[in-house]
């Protein structure tokens, strides 16, 4: 039982050297996106990254607007008596 817990401990701790060699280019374009996002350039932080945080901030808050009237649309016809509705 001992030599299988070893066996274990063996293949983990060499699987994490091999990961640790290849993560040194991750590891770099995580500093490099830190330092960005650390910049102070007068950015808001949710539009850091360009422009495609500006095209994804820009349909949330035109979504927003857009779900916002549609509700007030139907509060509108469901407050309609009967009378004023359209009959069909």
């Amino acid at each position: 039982m001992l030599q299988f817990t070893r066996d274990i401990v063996r293949r983990n701790v060499f699987n994490a050297n091999i990961l640790k060699c290849q993560s040194s280019t991750s590891l770099a374009k995580l500093k490099k996106l830190q330092a960005d996002f650390q910049r102070e350039d007068g950015t808001l932080i949710w539009l850091k990254r360009g422009f495609s945080d500006r095209v994804l901030y820009t349909s949330t808050v035109v979504g927003c607007y857009l779900g916002v009237i549609m509700c007030l649309a139907v509060f509108y016809d469901n407050a309609k008596p009967e009378s004023w509705k359209k009959k069909d």
